[in-house]
């Protein structure tokens, strides 16, 4: 049987939603916004399939003129990406409905195909092979050009990491598998989907009516507040129930006024699927009193909300304490980047690349790979942002690599509050940290960055593990006449060898530099936490340094 005749036969394999699978045995994959599709590939042409068999070839031909090296059938998603690289579902839509796209609708709409799966090679069914191996032979494959993408597989990564990942690329989400699953078509338990949910606070700036209940509420019309005034951010037409619509127009008659409150335009765009802010409708405007909530995808590139919802009202929150997200907007008539700040940020990652060797014997290589990694995604997307964090990952960077064998302890935390502004560019609002410490023991000497190894094990292994985050709690206290100090987690409280390793080469620091009274002691609590806390003397560095 021919790939293009087994195509017809084949349905293609469906992941279950749900939160992210814990424990080993799943490889981890981003989420796409697209068009699922079968492609049969051979050495001249590439012949496209949708999910219920019928052929898309003709109105995808950038896609078609692809010609894979053998025969094969493969399973991926044709993408669209909008103009700050992500996949775009609206951006797409422009070629969903077009049989024949002509040059200029394939010049302003370009697609690719986003290869995730091999079912057949060389004729022969690669189905009922595991996962990890069928992942192995498209790799093999390389298939990557122009039209054709072979999308990234994480096999021994942390899936939450994956899934932040996704969040600050403004991605759909994660789609965890079994790495010993066969291809099975239909539904399976042995793919898990995991949709990001963001939140956002709002302002309602008006209301349009159901298109065939003119009295009825159909959606809002929201904003976020600036230095300029409330911005228009979008349309919210989902997650209302039938009282709440009759609440929310009842309560939005009674702030009723005849001009827009936005600062800004409020687009009146034709009736298309493809740009969800359209107001073909007559518009209520009203006073911005009500205050609510909305779960989002992502930000479009045209700073609008993608894909709201509505969560509800909040009204124990006055709309003053509405906080305005930062968002990555699509620059206005296809300017140029500064090219300056690009040549700039260009140097300085590759700098600080240069310095990840030196540094792996001493800070933790997950840390760093993820840091660098964040901050090469942002120096195309958000370079001030990116710039910003390339200083202080340099000031964070010259105190790991100057040689020390001992530090104080304000040094110590002035270096570890640099780390934690790195990784919350990665985790946001799931990292929560507190820091206790008495002014008096800010000279305390203690071995050099033997508090940062502390505070990077309870990031990694405490917040890292859990998917609504946690708190790391960092204290220093008076304890006769030693300084004790200590950082907690309340991540899942389980010793890993790499950890045991880290603590002992503490505690040898500490009772070289210090004798047998200073020393660590570890208390892990499996689902509490976990509380480590070395002992050191209360002496400052000049008074050490002589008894030395």
């Amino acid at each position: 049987m021919s790939d293009g005749a087994m195509s017809e036969l084949v349905r293609p394999m469906l992941p279950t939603a749900g939160p992210l699978p814990a424990g080993p045995g799943w490889a981890f994959e981003f989420s796409w916004d697209g068009i699922r599709s079968l492609a049969s590939a051979e050495p001249d042409r590439m012949c496209l399939f949708s999910g219920s068999h019928r052929s898309i070839t003709a109105a995808y031909p950038e896609l078609a003129a692809f010609a894979g090296r053998r025969r094969m059938l493969l399973d991926g998603k044709i993408v669209a990406l909008d103009s700050c690289g992500r996949p775009s579902f609206a951006q797409l839509h422009r070629r969903m409905n077009v049989q024949r796209p002509t040059a200029t609708v394939l010049r302003r709409a370009p697609v690719t195909y986003y290869v995730f799966d091999l079912l057949s090679l060389d004729g022969r069914s690669t189905a009922e092979l595991p996962y990890q191996r069928r992942r192995e032979l498209l790799a093999d494959l390389q298939l990557a050009d122009e039209s054709v993408v072979l999308p990234p597989c994480f096999l021994d990564t942390d899936g939450q990491t994956v899934l932040d990942t996704a969040a600050e690329h403004g991605l759909r989400g994660v789609v965890a598998k079994r790495v010993d699953s066969p291809y099975q078509p239909g539904r399976s338990r042995s793919w898990v989907q995991t949709t990001l949910r963001q939140s956002q606070e709002v302002i309602i700036g008006g209301w349009v009516p159901e298109r065939h209940r003119a009295g009825a509420l159909g959606a809002l019309l929201v904003g976020v507040p600036t230095e300029d005034g409330l911005r228009y951010v979008g349309q919210v037409g989902t997650g209302f129930t039938e009282a709440a619509r009759r609440e929310l127009h009842d309560r939005l008659t009674e702030l009723a006024q005849p001009a827009s409150p936005f600062a800004d335009e409020v687009p009146d765009r034709p009736d298309r699927p493809d740009r969800p802010d359209r107001l073909n409708r007559p518009v209520h405007w009203v006073a911005p009193r009500l205050h609510g909530e909305v779960y989002y995808r992502q930000w479009t590139a045209h700073g609008r909300l993608g894909h709201p919802t509505w969560r509800g009202l909040r009204p124990a929150k006055h709309v003053a304490a509405v906080q305005a997200p930062v968002v990555l907007r699509a620059s206005e008539g296809g300017r140029e980047e500064d090219q300056a700040l690009l040549a700039e940020l260009d140097r300085a990652v590759a700098q600080v690349r240069a310095e990840l060797r030196t540094l792996r014997g001493q800070i933790s290589p997950h840390f760093l790979f993820n840091t660098i990694s964040t901050i090469v995604g942002l120096v195309s997307t958000d370079p001030s942002r990116a710039r910003d964090l390339l200083i202080v990952f340099a000031e964070f960077t010259r105190y790991s690599l100057r040689g020390a064998t001992d530090t104080t302890l304000a040094e110590e935390l002035e270096n570890i509050d640099r780390y934690l502004t790195l990784q919350r560019s990665r985790f946001r609002d799931r990292l929560r940290v507190e820091i206790d410490v008495a002014p008096a023991l800010l000279p305390v000497v203690l071995p050099f960055l033997a508090v940062q190894q502390l505070v990077d094990n309870a990031v990694r292994n405490g917040i890292e593990r859990k998917q609504l985050g946690g708190t790391v709690t960092v204290s220093a206290r008076v304890h006769g006449p030693d300084c004790l100090i200590t950082v907690a987690d309340d991540g899942p409280g389980r010793q890993d060898a790499d950890i045991g390793d880290v603590l002992g080469t503490i505690d040898d620091q500490l009772r070289d530099s210090f004798g047998e009274r200073a020393g660590l002691i570890a208390d892990f609590v499996p689902g509490t936490g976990t509380t480590i806390s070395i002992r050191v003397p209360s002496v400052p560095r000049a008074v050490h340094s002589h008894r030395r």
